[in-house]
């Protein structure tokens, strides 16, 4: 293969492995952002920090508490849309508020099951 064909090659290759890497639009980042991080809205007020994210396992436990001996409310799978709301850290360990927006749950889950696209603001 010529050289200068070579390197189109590569840089197709390189173009379309960055473009399969890359967010989806509808999970980018649309809204002005505080220092904090938090959502600004046009008129300057701070609205609630929800970001999607995704079960990593099927059967993912939903906790009324950010407690594993907690109630479990709910189970999450990765076929499933989430909102995650803010998170919480307790014994060391991350977990996130969040609402399976399949079935309408809102509970905790931990950081090994459930993770945002984005960082989000502690609970």
């Amino acid at each position: 293969m010529r050289p200068h064909v070579a390197g189109r090659v590569a840089l197709t290759t390189l173009v379309a492995a960055v473009a399969l890497t890359a967010p989806t639009p509808a999970l980018a980042d649309s809204g002005t952002r505080a220092a904090d991080g938090t959502r600004v809205t046009d008129a300057g007020t701070r609205v609630a920090q929800d970001e999607p994210g995704r079960y990593l396992v099927d059967g993912a436990r939903i906790h009324t508490r950010a407690d594993p001996s907690s109630t479990t409310v709910g189970y999450g799978y990765t076929s499933h849309d989430v909102t995650v709301h803010c998170r919480v850290v307790v014994n060391e360990e991350e977990w996130f508020r969040h609402t399976d927006t399949t079935t309408g749950v809102t509970g905790f889950s931990r950081y090994d099951v459930l993770v945002p696209w984005v960082a989000v603001p502690d609970c």
